[in-house]
């Protein structure tokens, strides 16, 4: 019930002053404390977010900005698409609005060009919001330009590694788990002469048809559903593990022709592990199988090469001459076979290191540990094996990392017959892993600032985490948690070990979310929760918790992590404005019921006041007046002037406007007296009517006999010249 407040008269030229309502204070406050706290929040947030008003930035927190390498000041009053890519404009713009149609739409990503002039990727939300009272947009956004990039990274290898297979020396063919041909390469065309448009995509065994002449299972199904009564039927199995066969044998047909064949079969997986088909690679070794008595010592040698291909491949014998340098050492340092086979000092060392050095396949055949020291990370040193990865200054003109596999060669007799080195290029996998290091290490250093107390947990419940601020808050150090297990991290909140909402995240428990005073949200990954804990340093605190999974690069739970805030004093202070609000309330009703009561004897008063008046007025008018005039009459000159100054004074008492109208106009009735004033005062004839309890014509009628009693004509304003006796 809204409460009604005395008025007072209005003086004459005194300027109105219209009060605000109290609700619409309060809504001004509430409405400035809530964008407070949206700013401290957006500040404080891990992700870039802004809010665009009449297309340009009205705010944002330094990470938004840092992305494009500003600040938010230099941004703030710009175009909202000073930062998008020329080319991603109009698709930002129509995407911006989809997601704002369909309210729930995915993230976009788009490019930005930063202040140095460099292209970034963006994921961005946006979100239509008030602020300050007016529409507007909020987005978040992340950086995704290291993802774009190894996304890029891993279409190129893949690009890469289709068009190696496709150049590979050896005749390659692959199937799917359907059986269909997806590979089909340039040196199974020509071993074959059937053309990859012809076969890709065949299924029904239509690659068997070039070798056998009929549609059967051969060697790269056998990887897929081993067939041990179809593998007697291969003149020799050189080798068969788990996932990967070698065979030698016999085809009807190859070219019109009986032809020997080597193959070597193994399954393809997925990114996943998972397996998605097979492939064999296949060489005519029709003249070698031949020859194969008068070259036994020659085919252990190039059957020691063979076991290395595809990488990039030399061997060299016992006087360090060059004896074999494959296509893919060929591709990889720009130097022919027929360039380099035969040469001896070290020739082989000049495309890696620019000069004559030993290198990996001289330490093989005589062990050097001053040498080994030179190289990064050796990994892996057994006698006649060694495996090491390490930089090289030039490859090509380019500083590279090699992922090196150096061994011994042995002739027929078993005896050490000289050596065999593979390379693999991995300095993109390298680059990778070293940004990955960087960023594990930005984001350790990000967890440490953070101004939430962290704890982060890995899967064995061992902390992993333990930041400065939950430092502050525990007044446990991180030397003495990290790697503890055991619910170790609870035994600052609660005084003993028990699981606490870091571990709901992971295993849910919806006896133990119970215990917990206020569940804020809960997803299938997040979990926020307001909750007393009885021992905090030693005080009861009551503390916000957010928890969520930590995830790897591949979408699997490593882990979980949990932010705390101590809300003690806010909930104390809730708890207080709510016994403020309910003891309000109270004085609310009774200070009601007391301005009820005093409107009662408000309107008493004022009838009584004018009731008085009116009746000294008639007195004064009736029994005074009149007498005074007579006694003018019978007194000497002396006592007329005391009978003025006491007919004057008593007037004046009566009242100043009533005296002057009955000191002119003697025959003003008390109700003519009354409508003059009011009107003086400004009220209109309704006003007047309800004041007095009469009609809207009553009023005009005193109206016209106050005119004529004033002698006015039209063309005055009675208020006018009434406010002039004032």
């Amino acid at each position: 019930m809204e409460t009604k407040r005395t008025s007072r008269k209005q003086k004459p030229g005194e300027k109105k002053v219209e009060q605000q309502p109290a609700h619409s204070r309060d809504k001004g406050v509430n409405l400035h404390e809530s964008e407070q706290l949206f700013r401290t929040l957006t500040e404080q947030s891990l992700a870039g977010t802004y809010v665009v008003q009449d297309g340009k930035f009205r705010m944002l927190n330094p990470i938004a900005a840092s992305y494009a390498g500003y600040t938010p000041e230099e941004l703030i009053g710009r175009k909202s698409d000073c930062l998008v890519h020329p080319e991603d404009k109009k698709r930002v713009r129509n995407d911006a609005r989809v997601m704002l149609d369909k309210k729930h739409a995915a993230a976009h990503e788009f490019r930005i060009v930063t202040k140095q002039g460099d292209v970034c990727w963006i994921m961005e939300t946006v979100t239509a919001i008030s602020f300050e009272g007016k529409p507007a947009l909020q987005g978040n956004s992340m950086d995704i330009t290291e993802r774009k990039r190894a996304e890029e990274a891993h279409r190129e290898s893949e690009q890469r590694l289709a068009d190696i297979i496709d150049f590979l020396p050896e005749a390659t063919v692959a199937i799917d788990l359907d059986g269909k041909v997806i590979i089909w390469n340039r040196a199974i065309e020509e071993m074959t002469g059937v053309p990859a448009e012809d076969m890709l995509g065949k299924g029904n065994y239509e690659y068997a048809l070039p070798f056998y002449g009929k549609r059967r299972p051969i060697m790269i199904d056998l990887v897929l559903h081993p067939d041990r009564k179809l593998e007697k039927r291969y003149s020799s199995i050189l080798k068969r593990q788990q996932d990967l066969l070698i065979v030698e044998t016999w085809v009807p047909r190859l070219k019109g022709e009986r032809a020997f064949l080597w193959g070597k079969a193994t399954p393809l997986y997925n990114s996943k592990g998972e397996i998605a088909g097979a492939i064999e690679s296949i060489r005519d070794i029709t003249e070698y199988q031949q020859a194969r008595e008068a070259l036994q010592e020659s085919e252990q040698r190039l059957a020691d090469i063979v076991d290395f291909l595809p990488e990039a491949t030399f061997a060299i014998d016992l006087n360090g001459k060059v004896i074999s340098w494959n296509r893919a050492i060929e591709e990889m340092t720009g130097v022919s076979a027929e360039d380099m086979l035969g040469k001896g000092n070290y020739e082989y060392a000049l495309p890696f290191y620019g000069k004559r050095r030993p290198i990996m396949a001289d330490l093989v055949l005589k062990s050097d540990k001053k040498l080994e020291k030179r190289y990064d990370l050796i990994l892996e040193r057994q006698k006649d094996l060694l495996i090491v990865e390490s930089w090289v200054p030039r490859l090509r003109g380019k500083r590279a990392y090699l992922w090196t596999k150096a061994s011994v060669l042995y002739n027929s007799k078993g005896e050490i017959a000289g050596a065999i080195e593979s390379l693999r290029d991995i300095t993109e996998r390298k680059k990778a892993q070293e940004a990955l290091q960087e960023s594990e290490r930005r984001l350790a250093d990000i967890i440490d600032f953070l101004p939430d107390a962290t704890v982060a947990i890995d899967l064995d419940g061992k902390v992993i985490s333990w930041n400065r601020a939950i430092e502050e808050m525990t007044g446990v150090p991180a030397e003495d948690m990290l790697g503890k297990r055991d619910y170790e991290y609870a035994l600052p909140f609660y005084g003993k070990r028990r699981p606490i909402m870091v571990d709901l995240v992971l295993k849910p428990d919806k006896k133990l979310e119970e215990r917990y005073s206020l569940i804020l949200k809960r997803q299938k990954d997040l979990l926020v929760i307001e909750t007393w804990v009885p021992c905090l340093r030693g005080e009861r605190a009551f503390l916000w918790g957010k928890a969520t999974p930590l995830y790897n690069s591949k979408g699997k739970i490593v882990g979980a992590i949990e932010s705390i805030r101590d809300i003690t004093e806010r909930k104390q202070a809730e708890e207080a404005l709510k016994k403020r609000e309910e003891d309000l309330k109270i004085k609310t009703q009774e200070l009601e019921d007391l301005n009820a009561a005093l409107r009662v004897l408000l309107k008493q008063r004022d009838e009584d006041r004018n009731e008085l008046e009116e009746t000294i007025l008639l007195n004064v008018k009736a029994l005074i007046l009149p007498y005074i005039e007579k006694m003018k009459n019978h007194i000497d000159p002396k006592g007329v002037s005391y009978v003025n100054v006491l007919d004057s004074n008593l007037k004046d008492i009566v009242s100043p406007f009533a005296q002057k109208l009955m000191n002119r106009y003697l025959d003003f009735t008390n109700r003519e007296v009354q409508v003059a004033d009011l009107i003086r005062e400004g009220k209109t004839t309704k006003e007047i009517a309800e004041l007095l309890n009469v009609s809207d014509s009553a009023v005009n009628v005193y109206r016209y006999h106050i005119r004529k009693k004033l002698n006015l004509s039209k063309k005055h304003n009675l208020r006018s010249y009434l406010s002039s006796l004032g």
